[in-house]
Formats: structure tokens, C-alpha cells, sequence
């Protein structure tokens, strides 16, 4: 899925917006123009408050649509200058916006439940905005089935047939966070550690004592993001790695 693991990226709230004005013929059920709902309407829900946002759980399909642009604009940041790469953001969000559904709705092979979370402007007295200018960043954190011989996320290695008795593949889950995003605009401001404190207290909540993320090799802001907040390289860093392969940490709850 895109650049996939936990990489910390950003996006701009100009192309967020260009939304709007796109057609959105393949998108029916979806109201561009849709005002977020007053905090109270999200009673019962994890939240996190921080500064003039709030962390909790993505409700409406607009918030699932505007997590999907923002992963969409992340992916194309370092060619857009390219030839038609709106057209192109607009299709990688189209696919990850039911892609997202479907993990969210427990329909995606070894992802057992997924949670969305997003992070949005907190309420204003006579302020109202669309959800697509309140949503500043996301992530996705899922409960994963551990496949078969499979004894880290990814990691994939001949086990003996003594350790493969004693610990059942199909009995084994873990908690993963991915795709972590935060508009442009919005950077610096603490959204994505915040993000990810509310993803590790929902994996808490879930029974989990550990939780997963990939990073890629050359993304050093991103490692030291998870490294501010407690996560620590499970496999040792290689000099030989190159940009595209991914480093394994985990965060101990």
C-alpha cells in the first residue's frame, strides 16, 4: 500500500482541498461539502486532546476519504511537479478509500480488526468547516494474525518443528501501526505523536503489550519520531540497507 509501514510523511492542504472541485462520479455516497459534527457528537470514542486538535477514531466516510487523500498526497509529495499527478492522487485515494473500508470492516486477509484514526481541528465558537478542512493527519492501527513460520510482522523464517508445536501459528496476533500522515500545513505541531500515543493506548485496550511499525531505511525523521515515543529498532540497522527496505520497531505498552 504506497510507501506502507509507518512512515511519517506529509501533505498540502491546497491539493486537499482540490478535492472539491474534482468529479466525483465514482464517489456517490461521499458529500465533499460535509460539515464536521460538533465534538459532542462523538461520545464513547477514544479521544486525545492535545493543543487545538483532537485525536479519536474516523466515523463518517468523509473522514475516510480525507485520510485517503492525505495518504494519496504523501505518496506522489516527491514527484509533484510531475504531468497529471492530481489525476494520479485522485486514483491512489479512490483505491485506498475502499481499501481502508474494507480492512476497517475486518475484510482483509490476515487483519483481524483495523482502527482509523484522525486527527481534527478541535470546535470553535462560530466556526464551522467541512470535514475535509478539519482532518489534519491519520494512521491506521490493526490487529494482525501472525501467518504461518511468520515470527516478527514480515518476517518470515523456518521454525523448528518442536517451536512451531508449542507456539500455533493461527493462535498468535499482534498490533501494527501504518500509515501515518499529517498535512503539511499542520506539521510541527505535535499531530503525528499524538496519533500514535492514542493508536498504542487503543492497543493496550485490546490486550496487547507490544506494538508493531515498519519505517523505511532512509526515512530518519520518521525513526526518530517513533523513537521520541518509546519504539526501539528490533532488528539491528545495516549499513548495507538500502532506501527502499524497512526497519522493524516496537513500542512495549
Amino acid at each position: 500500500m504506497g510507501n506502507g509501514g509507518g512512515d511519517y510523511e506529509v501533505g498540502s492542504r491546497t491539493l486537499v482541498n482540490k478535492v472539491k472541485i474534482q468529479d466525483n462520479a465514482n464517489l456517490p455516497e461521499l458529500a465533499f461539502n460535509r460539515l464536521q459534527q460538533t465534538d459532542d457528537g462523538y461520545c464513547g470514542l477514544q479521544k486525545r486532546n492535545f493543543g487545538r486538535f483532537i485525536a479519536r477514531e474516523a466515523v463518517l466516510d468523509e473522514e475516510y476519504w480525507t485520510a485517503a487523500w492525505l495518504r494519496a498526497e504523501a505518496h506522489w509529495e516527491s514527484v509533484s511537479y510531475m504531468r497529471h499527478v492530481d489525476a494520479y492522487k485522485r486514483k491512489y485515494a479512490e483505491q485506498e478509500f475502499y481499501a481502508l473500508k474494507r480492512r476497517c470492516s475486518g475484510q482483509d486477509g490476515n487483519c483481524l480488526k483495523c482502527f482509523c484514526f484522525v486527527a481534527v481541528k478541535k470546535e470553535e465558537k462560530n466556526v464551522r468547516r467541512t470535514v475535509l478542512n478539519s482532518v489534519v493527519g491519520t494512521l491506521d492501527l490493526s490487529i494482525r494474525q501472525f501467518v504461518q513460520r511468520e515470527r516478527n510482522p514480515g518476517e518470515i523464517k523456518r521454525l523448528s518443528a518442536v517451536l512451531a508445536r508449542q507456539e500455533p501459528f493461527d493462535s498468535h496476533k499482534y498490533a501494527y501501526i501504518a500509515n501515518v500522515c499529517v498535512a503539511k500545513y499542520a506539521r510541527r505541531l505535535g499531530i503525528a505523536s499524538n496519533i500514535i500515543h492514542l493508536a498504542a493506548d487503543k492497543a493496550t485496550v485490546e490486550g496487547f503489550k507490544q506494538l508493531f511499525v515498519h519505517v523505511n531505511a532512509d526515512n530518519i525523521p520518521g525513526q526518530e519520531l517513533y523513537k521520541k515515543s518509546g519504539f526501539k529498532i528490533v532488528e539491528a540497522e545495516s549499513s548495507s540497507l538500502s532506501k527502499e527496505q524497512r526497519i522493524l520497531m516496537s513500542l512495549e505498552l
